[in-house]
């Protein structure tokens, strides 16, 4: 698309298109309107009228016009000046018709001034089409001036003092005006920069504050999970235990065991918790490794568990091939180990609270580990009974999720399973010289 030509733009240049300025630098129009008519009406009162009595290019007399003549002309530049924040282009027309009237008449210092401020008001307040109509104009008046000045006499130096003169008069306002706008939209332009630097700050705040309002609340999860592995199940297991001692009649050898039971639990809900603490308290110290924290979670600790889970009447078989349980084979890693150990005993915790009827416990270790407990318990039973929150499904999933592993809970057509398959990591195979020690 073609710019629009000079001659296009000077109607939207003439009716607005001044530029805002900043507020401290704004004034209001009327009081420098009413201050040039001030000092113009003193200087009329001091006779400064009258100084350019040669000019009468059109026979005028100017010892034949009253002299408020020249006080009208006065008072209307004055009043055009009202005008020249939003219309500076067509206030700078009529100040300079004013005073060429002026000048016929015999000219007067005054609207000499209201023609600077005017000049002024262009570069100041103008859009660049009104500042470049502005430059022309003057150009081509002082190009005439010279031209008719020098037409008119032999004497060179005429027009040249002329030009002088003129270019003094009419630029230095101009450039004055042209000045105090760049300065002020260079502190435009450094309001607009700190702005944008206090807004980039409050951003960066925020995302801050989300981050660690993010990082808070993936530690409280994980401390909610690590709380109810220690806390929720174990309790959960003394209170069935303790429930199911008490539903029977008195056995003194039954209810013996329930309490060494209740006892084991209690000692080992304290060794879990007092783990737990530390690891809460550990800034990850490589001199405190993970197994010392978290040594009684082990799938070798499955023992005691699977007793107390038989002691509370669930009719329970296990299937480990790979002798995780009793510890004679296949040293998990620590990460699985502890994975293993919590999601059984979570769900055979479930199992006691929800399900019924015969329990399967299947491990099976190869280049994955799966673990499965499946139980006949009826889901209409599971549905009305349940009174969990859902925690502990939640703590499962993330425990094989975090390992790179999978999870699945839900009905499997004859009662509940669980099924977790955790990736176990590849060992190196070395072969070690029995002297050398080198490694192939």
């Amino acid at each position: 698309m073609d710019r629009p030509t000079l001659l296009q733009q000077l109607p939207a240049a003439l009716l607005g298109g001044g530029t805002s300025l900043r507020a401290a630098d704004r004034r209001l129009a009327w009081l420098d309107s009413t201050i040039l008519l001030v000092a113009g009406l003193a200087l009329f009162a001091l006779g400064q009228v009258d100084t350019a009595r040669g000019l009468h290019p059109f026979g005028v007399d100017a010892d034949s016009l009253p002299a408020w003549t020249h006080l009208v002309l006065l008072a209307l530049a004055c009043g055009a000046l009202v005008l020249k924040r939003r219309m500076p282009l067509l206030v700078m027309g009529v100040a300079a018709v004013c005073l060429c009237v002026d000048l016929v008449l015999g000219g007067s210092v005054a609207m000499i001034i209201v023609l600077w401020d005017a000049l002024f008001a262009t570069q100041l307040h103008g859009s660049p089409v009104t500042r470049r109509i502005t430059a022309v104009g003057v150009v081509l008046a002082i190009a005439a001036a010279v031209i008719a000045s020098a037409a008119a006499t032999t004497d060179p130096r005429t027009p040249a003092t002329l030009a002088l003169t003129l270019f003094a008069i009419v630029v230095t306002p101009m450039w004055w005006g042209s000045n105090v706008r760049q300065g002020s939209e260079l502190a435009d332009a450094a309001d607009d920069r700190a702005r944008l630097e206090r807004e980039r700050s409050a951003a960066l705040l925020r995302l801050a504050d989300a981050q660690q309002h993010d990082a808070v609340r993936a530690e409280r999860s994980a401390v909610a999970r690590d709380l109810h592995d220690v806390v929720a199940s174990h309790l959960s297991a003394i209170a069935l235990t303790s429930s199911a001692a008490l539903a029977g009649e008195p056995d003194p050898e039954r209810d013996r065991a329930a309490l060494r039971s209740v006892r084991a639990e209690s000692l080992a809900s304290l060794d879990d918790m007092r783990a737990m603490i530390r690891v809460l308290r550990s800034d990850g110290d490589p001199d405190q490794p993970d197994e010392d924290l978290t040594a009684a979670s082990r799938t070798a600790n499955l023992g005691p568990v699977l007793e107390q889970a038989r002691l509370a009447g669930l009719t329970l078989r296990v299937e480990d091939p790979g002798g995780l349980i009793d510890g004679t084979d296949h040293a998990l890693p620590v990460a699985v180990d502890h994975a293993v150990y919590r999601i059984v005993r979570e769900s055979l915790t479930n199992v006691l609270k929800h399900g019924g009827g015969r329990t399967l416990l299947r491990l099976r270790h190869g280049d994955d580990l799966e673990v499965e407990v499946s139980d006949e318990g009826s889901q209409e039973s599971r549905g009305e009974t349940s009174t969990g929150t859902g925690t502990g499904l939640v703590s499962m999933r993330e425990r094989a999720e975090a390992l790179g592993g999978t999870f699945e809970a839900g009905p499997d057509g004859t009662g509940w399973r669980v099924r977790a398959i955790l990736p176990m990591p590849t060992p190196a195979i070395s072969t070690a010289g029995p002297e050398t020690g080198e490694t192939t």
